[in-house]
């Protein structure tokens, strides 16, 4: 288990002493087992729990006060970027010590992703760009261009501008040589944001940060793990999905609405395959970080994990890892579902099965990031709230935490690491177990429950069992910072 620092920049590695193998082998059995259990509950009892919804609140259509409202955390969030990349330009050259990185990479990408599991869409309201397009339409010249764009975001585009986005953006984090330097990091922040701002300009607000913007799509995707969805009561439930969220423009009356965790995922429309693609890129690329870290991706790849040669030199191998996982996800994801489809009643064609059944990735998506991050988060927070009380290093203690004490022996008492080891095993067993039920209850909507259609969820279960192994394997494997 790894415990590094700074978004990736460094840290201690230690060997885990536990009997890991027994561990290993309880989750995947464990896994087995719930597909089992989950295979003798009548089909009746599924479709009553997916009916298990309240609505909490109406809110009215929009005025131009709810409008407005609705723009100020947009507003919020845009002034956040620019004092952070100001502070990332002008501030300390400390990855630890500098708010950019901090936030970026701790706050932001670990910390929000866990929230969006709470809470639902955060980034549609939080996004920098809704409250400038508002900003911007006030200049005439700009106007025509907010409410009618000259272009048409491309259908055939789909979600591929987010894959290829999203693909940058994991390359930067795990391969790129300095990806918290603060300078470095500012530029690619303001180059972003000005990218998505363009975007917007000319293929509308919606479609860009509907298929597009990488983030939008990612924090969507995490929401729909979420208890908590927004909906156009106008709309029959499963034919409005829980990602039409409102934007300050819309005239619509919405509602929110409260269910058992994951069930928001039954509401989602079968995935396109670039939308197929941007959900099993976010599985591979956590697990590559993970997979690069140990011991055995360092003798595969010829280099002596205790002289870690730095990333500089690893940047071709591990490039090829990265882009080899994800080929081998894909190829597997694609042969279990084909042979799914011939053993079982499951009709449609083969897309629309992977489009089906890709929504049962989510669920291990999620708890692969949220195990994986849990002890950089515990750390890192530390030192990002120790940022916000002098993000300019000026010496100034705004908050009263510039001075707290960095907490990390959590990471080398035995009792709390397996603590932590515990609670990660837990994440991700249940991350697995929670994507079976999903898939059973998918697959009940495409053929109905025969002895032939269990069989066919067989070679998926398989897939998650040996998936479940290799994550509580990575674990637990001796790596390096």
């Amino acid at each position: 288990m790894a415990a590094p620092a700074g978004a990736h920049t460094g840290g201690q590695g230690f060997i885990l002493l536990l009997p890991s193998e027994l561990y290993m082998a309880a989750g995947a059995v464990v896994v087995a087992a719930s597909f089992l259990l989950i295979s003798l509950i009548p089909s009746t009892m599924f479709v009553k729990i997916e009916q298990l919804q309240r609505r909490l609140i109406v809110l009215g259509a929009f005025g131009r006060k709810g409008r407005l409202a609705l723009s100020c955390p947009s507003f919020l969030s845009l002034f956040v970027c620019l004092f952070l990349i100001f502070a990332g330009k002008w501030g300390s050259r400390d990855p630890l010590s500098n708010p950019l990185p901090l936030f970026v990479w701790t706050v932001w990408w670990i910390g929000f992703t866990y929230l969006h599991l709470l809470f639902g869409n955060l980034w549609a309201y939080l996004n920098p760009w809704s409250g400038l397009c508002r900003a911007a339409a006030r200049f005439p010249g700009v106007k025509r261009w907010v409410e009618q764009p000259p272009f048409r975001y491309p259908r055939r585009a789909a979600y591929w501008p987010a894959v290829i986005a999203f693909l940058v953006f994991v390359w930067i984090e795990l391969i790129y040589p300095s990806p918290a330097d603060p300078a470095v990091l500012a530029n690619l922040v303001s180059s972003y944001l000005v990218f998505n701002f363009c975007g917007i300009l000319f293929f509308g607000e919606r479609s860009w940060l509907k298929y597009a913007e990488a983030f939008s799509v990612f924090f969507r995707v995490i929401s729909w793990l979420s208890p908590f969805s927004v909906r156009n009561p106008r709309c029959l439930r499963k034919h409005c999905e829980p990602e039409c969220s409102p934007s300050p423009s819309d005239k619509n009356s919405w509602v929110v609405e409260i269910t058992l965790p994951g069930l928001n995922l039954l509401s989602v429309r079968p995935r396109s395959l670039s939308s197929v693609v941007f959900i099993l890129l976010v599985l591979s690329s956590v697990s590559f970080d993970g997979l690069s870290k140990t011991f055995f991706w360092m003798a595969l790849i010829g280099e002596n994990p205790l002289e870690y040669p730095g990333r500089t030199t690893l940047m071709i191998a591990n490039t090829a890892g990265l882009l080899g996982v994800f080929a081998a996800l894909a190829v597997a994801y694609m042969a279990v579902l084909s042979v799914a489809k011939i053993l079982s009643d499951i009709g449609g064609a083969g897309a629309r099965v992977f489009g089906v059944f890709a929504l049962s990735v989510v669920p291990i998506a999620f708890g692969y990031h949220f195990a994986h991050y849990l002890p950089i988060f515990l750390v890192d927070i530390q030192y990002a709230l120790k940022a916000v009380s002098d993000p300019l290093a000026r010496g100034w203690d705004l908050f009263g935490t510039a001075d707290i004490p960095i907490i990390t022996s959590f990471l080398s008492a035995r009792s709390q690491v397996i603590a932590i080891w515990y609670a990660q095993m837990t994440i991700i067993v249940g991350a697995h177990v929670a994507g079976i039920y999903i898939a059973h209850s998918l697959a009940l909507r495409l053929a109905p429950r025969t002895k032939s259609t269990i069989i066919g969820q067989a070679p998926l279960t398989a897939l998650m069992v040996g998936y479940t192994l290799f994550g509580l394997w990575l674990l637990s494997a001796p790596a390096v910072g």
